[in-house]
């Protein structure tokens, strides 16, 4: 029977297993750090999902209302949320913005609730068109100039009830008030009249985005 190699090992010293352990110890930590990022990153593209399917939604109301688009109804109208739920094949999920934690789902509220806004996102109330103080005007999609820069819908801070994002309600108006500008990663998701939905981070945001009327001046 030939004996063992000269030189040959039956298992690892010490040392090396530490340093093993260490190593792991190491990756562990640092999957552990992007965890919370990779989450992040997940939700907001699940929230632009749901966007997509919504301005899906809008684009078909549009459709079949000579291309108006939902106003910016008033007391027991019918607010946006009710308007394109059969567009959005009567399925008010997409309502529910993921990782938001005020998100109607979480809170087992009604989404379709007509005296306070429950979903996780706000809609352009076309103030600077006139609409605050004119209910009777009608966003029409075909004479939007620039649909691919007109935000319809972004995220309201937690707790916000807004239905719309008026430029001119309270002291300093919705667009600082009211918005979310970072719900996800130092941004935020918004959908425009042309149907896309986009991420913006803060720095690329900008308050004219909501503007109909390009000769509007922000306040």
């Amino acid at each position: 029977m030939k004996s063992p190699a000269s030189g040959s090992r039956a298992g690892f010293t010490l040392i090396e297993i530490l340093v093993a352990v260490a190593i792991i110890a190491v990756l562990a930590a640092a999957v552990i750090a992007v965890i919370p990022q990779w989450k992040l990153v997940s939700q907001r593209a699940a929230s632009l999902s749901n966007m997509r399917q919504v301005g899906m939604g809008f684009q078909l109301y549009a459709g079949e209302h000579d291309y108006a688009l939902p106003g910016r109804t008033t007391g027991t109208m019918d607010r946006w949320p009710r308007l394109l739920l059969p567009y959005l094949n009567n399925d008010p999920r997409v309502y529910a913005q993921p990782g938001d934690p005020n998100n109607y789902i979480s809170r087992g509220v009604d989404p379709l609730y007509n005296q306070g806004n429950n979903t996780s996102y706000i809609m352009n109330g076309y103030n600077d068109a006139g609409a605050l103080n004119d209910p009777s005007f009608v966003p029409r999609i075909n004479l939007v100039q620039r649909p691919g820069q007109l935000i319809l819908l972004g995220t309201p801070n937690g707790g916000s009830r807004h239905y719309y994002m008026d430029m001119l309600e309270g002291a300093v108006g919705n667009h600082i008030s009211v918005l979310n500008l970072e719900a996800y990663n130092g941004g935020a998701n918004y959908l425009f009249a042309d149907g896309s939905a986009r991420f913006l981070k803060k720095s690329d945001y900008d308050a004219r985005m909501w503007l109909i009327n390009s000769e509007f001046v922000v306040p």
